[in-house]
């Protein structure tokens, strides 16, 4: 298998692993967020959930769009800047530490699996700079 077929392996297998925990944190933080206002905290999560999607399949056009309607619907629930990239650093965090524990016994695969959350937090920079 080629480099880059590896690559785009590695990528699908993180966004099927990764998608329920990103969805658990993302709702759980804008309820502790916005309360039990469900009517605010779906359409917030449900962007925030696509922008993960953008950001872990390396698609940084769709991402900074993503995260520009991100934005909006924010400000429409009264959430600024600062608690979404709250958010955006607790999902982080959460895949990282699964990463880390999922694959302590194996250096390469833990190397490989690195550079694509080093290449999202990329992603994620890039939009949070192209929706400011």
């Amino acid at each position: 298998m080629r480099l880059d077929d590896n690559q785009i392996h590695m990528k699908s297998d993180v966004l099927a692993w990764s998608e329920p925990i990103i969805g658990d944190r993302i709702v759980e933080a804008y309820f502790a967020c916005l309360g039990d206002n469900e009517a605010q905290v779906r359409p917030v999560a449900r962007q925030h959930i696509r922008l993960w999607r953008a950001i872990l399949s390396g698609e940084k056009r769709v991402a900074s769009e993503a995260r520009g309607d991100l934005l909006r619907l924010a400000a429409i629930a009264r959430l600024g800047v600062e608690a979404v990239d709250s958010i955006d650093r607790l999902v982080l965090d959460e895949l990282i530490d699964v990463l880390s524990s999922w694959l302590q016994r194996s250096p390469s695969a833990a190397r490989a699996y690195s550079r694509i959350m080093i290449e999202a937090a990329t992603t994620l920079t890039e939009a949070r700079y192209a929706a400011a």
